[in-house]
């Protein structure tokens, strides 16, 4: 079985807009009134959007209205969908990149090769 996945949702958003909309229902349901099942769909769109999770290695930047206010994650978070937008989530792990050899002289002109591997991880991303 192949798992659908919508970009910026996630599992936790999605549970809370169904709970919403079913509690909404449930109680317009016994009260014969459509005003709780208008709020509860009001309430899950807006939940639906407005929970986000980030992963254990990652963060992100919440910019309201264009400017930064701090860092988020991990783990769950709020924001408000229309005046909160968030950066590109920045991965913390650590990484490799691997230097193929390359040849070049020392000071009494012996030729050496030279081979190297970069470890890097992003320390601060506020900054």
């Amino acid at each position: 079985m192949r798992k659908i996945q919508i970009p910026g949702l996630n599992g936790v958003a999605v549970a809370l807009c169904l709970l919403s909309l079913l509690g909404g229902g449930a109680i317009t349901s016994l009260t014969k009134n459509q005003v709780p099942a208008i709020i509860g769909a009001l309430l899950g769109a807006y939940l639906l959007y407005a929970i986000k999770v980030v992963k254990q290695w990652e963060k992100v930047a919440v910019l309201r209205l264009g400017s930064y206010t701090g860092l988020r994650g991990p783990g769950l978070f709020h924001i408000i969908p229309i005046i909160d937008t968030l950066s590109q989530y920045v991965d913390q792990r650590v990484r490799v990149v691997n230097v193929s050899a390359e040849s070049t002289l020392t000071r009494d002109t012996v030729p050496a090769n030279v081979d190297a591997i970069v470890f890097w991880m992003v320390w601060n991303p506020a900054h």
